[in-house]
């Protein structure tokens, strides 16, 4: 007499398949000291009406980075089935271990720190962050059509806002993604040409999908301003694709977009020593090669003048780091140029 397996890979308490305006769980099966034969929340949700292109919007990829969560979640109550064709699929929290601890990474993994935008294309049987993983690769990314992925900077960067798209090379999808640059009203749109592995991006590109992400802000707060372009700027890219189709008026995008390619390493400025990192330019400022960028502070002798920070390549202040204590290696800042097609 044979003895079946029974699986303990993760599952979904709703049906993607089914139409209509469901909410519910992936489960992730954990056994841990506190509950022996528990499971993990990550929350999911779905509005599907009739046929028509499939929209996947995702929020806390990495656990801190809160607007993606807010805006995410806002869509789903709001929206009515009616105002859907084709379906929209809700990942509000997709790193949800981390999420719900308030960290970028997730505690849990018993492999060290769970950045799920590190661990694609995932393991089924494997540690809470690559199980996640394994689930939206091998459920989620299918069924797509469009990805927003609603990425902010988390507690220890600050942004610029902004939102991405890596071209394809196929005409009519890069007019989309471009289209989708204009509309979301971030302040720069960045145009790049190549993905990382292991990312959620290069598992989606290889397929020919459009994937686009943001970094809207950071530092661990939401800011009511990059909330409400982005709430809006999600609506007007919905209705773009086809798949919102409610009469409701929207507004126009509240910034127009400036076009910035991906930095490259000598964007950076790196901390070369340990201390504490006095900036001395924003968010946003326009600066020069060689420019003189910020302060370290030796903290333990603090008679001696602090090592003094400077631009390698000059552009828009993109990224700018939270904390003021830093150490040997941590990103202080960088910067974007122009985007030339």
């Amino acid at each position: 007499m044979s003895c079946p397996k029974v699986s303990l890979a993760p599952s979904c308490e709703i049906d993607l398949d089914e139409p209509g305006k469901q909410h519910g769980y992936i489960r992730i099966q954990f056994s841990a000291d506190r509950s022996a034969y528990g499971w993990l929340p990550v929350p999911i949700m779905s509005i599907k009406n009739g046929d028509g292109p499939v929209a996947v919007i995702i929020g806390a990829n990495h656990g801190d980075e809160y607007e993606g969560v807010s805006i995410t979640s806002g869509l789903y109550q709001e929206l009515e089935i009616g105002d859907v064709k084709g379906q929209i699929i809700f990942l509000p929290a997709a790193n949800a271990p981390a999420f719900y601890a308030g960290r970028r990474t997730s505690p849990l993994d018993w492999t060290g720190e769970g950045n799920l935008n590190r661990m694609f294309p995932g393991n089924q049987y494997g540690p809470p962050t690559e199980m996640i993983a394994w689930y939206i690769t091998t459920e989620i990314v299918p069924r797509g059509d469009v990805f927003f992925d609603l990425h902010s900077a988390g507690k220890s960067i600050d942004h610029h806002p902004s939102v991405k798209i890596r071209l394809m090379g196929d005409e009519d999808k890069d007019a989309l993604q471009m289209k989708f640059l204009e509309l979301f009203g971030a302040p720069i749109g960045i145009v790049g040409n190549r993905v990382h592995e292991t990312t959620l991006s290069g598992e989606i590109l290889p397929l020919d999908k459009i994937y686009l992400s943001t970094e809207l802000g950071g530092a661990g707060k939401i800011r009511p301003w990059i909330r409400d372009f982005g709430y809006n700027g999600m609506k007007r890219c919905l209705r773009e694709m086809g798949v919102f189709v409610g009469d409701e008026k929207l507004p126009e995008p509240e910034h127009k977009v400036s076009l910035k390619a991906m930095q490259t390493g000598e964007n950076y400025i790196f901390a070369r020593t340990s201390g504490m990192f006095e900036p001395r330019v924003n968010l946003g400022d326009e600066v020069q090669d060689g420019q003189f960028a910020g302060y370290i502070w030796n903290t333990k002798e603090l008679w001696q003048k602090p090592t003094e920070l400077f631009f390698d390549r000059g552009g828009i202040v993109f990224c700018k780091r939270n904390p003021a204590l830093c150490e040997v290696g941590d990103t202080l800042f960088f910067t974007l140029n122009d985007y030339h097609s």
